[in-house]
C-alpha cells in the first residue's frame, strides 16, 4: 500500500487515517485548527450534550403528565457547559494527536 495525505482531523479524515494506516499504508494527517473537527468541538458532540440537557429540563417541566408534581427547574448555563465539556473531554482522546502518531 502506498502513502495518503489526509487534509483535516475531523471525523472523515481520522476514519480515513486509521483505516488507511491499518491496511500497513503510510499516512500523513494535516490539521490547521483542532483534532477532532466541527464534529468534537463546536457541532455534533457540544450540541447533542446541550440539546439533552434542554429535553431533560422540558421533560421536567411537563412531569404533571406523569402524574409528578410539577418543577420548574432552570438552565444553570455554567453547569450545563460544564457537563458539555466534560462530554466532549470523554471523547477527545480517541481523536488525540497521541492516539495518531
Amino acid at each position: 500500500m502506498g502513502f495518503s495525505e489526509d487534509d483535516g482531523a475531523g471525523t472523515a479524515g481520522l476514519v480515513t487515517a486509521a483505516g488507511t494506516a491499518g491496511l500497513g499504508g503510510r499516512v500523513a494527517l494535516v490539521e490547521r485548527n483542532l483534532m477532532g473537527g466541527d464534529c468534537l468541538n463546536f457541532g455534533c458532540v457540544p450540541s447533542k450534550a446541550l440539546i439533552s440537557s434542554a429535553r431533560l429540563i422540558q421533560q421536567i417541566r411537563e412531569s404533571e403528565k406523569w402524574g409528578l408534581d410539577r418543577q420548574s427547574p432552570q438552565f444553570v448555563f455554567e453547569k450545563v457547559f460544564e457537563r458539555m465539556r466534560s462530554r466532549r473531554a470523554k471523547i477527545a482522546p480517541n481523536d488525540s494527536e497521541e492516539r495518531f502518531e
